[in-house]
């Protein structure tokens, strides 16, 4: 589990760039992206353990799981 983990904080730094812009300018988003997949796959290693050492399914959870932190990060900014 440990490589999946490692895997999506990596992705996240892909999808803060992709989505947000620098993520040097953007550590906020990229704080919320990271907790989203590490969220992510630990829902995915509790409801359904044998998936995670999936790589497609994987994979997907940490884009998922960083695109769903960053649109609660920004759900409560706007909220506040």
């Amino acid at each position: 589990m440990s490589d999946l983990l490692l895997s999506a904080i990596f992705t996240t730094f892909t999808m803060v760039r992709l989505l947000r812009g620098p993520w040097l300018r953007n550590p906020q988003y990229l704080a919320s992206g990271i907790v989203g997949a590490i969220v992510g796959i630990l829902l995915l290693h509790g409801f359904w353990p044998g998936f995670d050492d999936d790589f497609i399914v994987g994979g997907v959870t940490g884009i998922f799981g960083s695109w769903a932190g960053m649109a609660l990060f920004d759900t409560f900014v706007g909220m506040a």
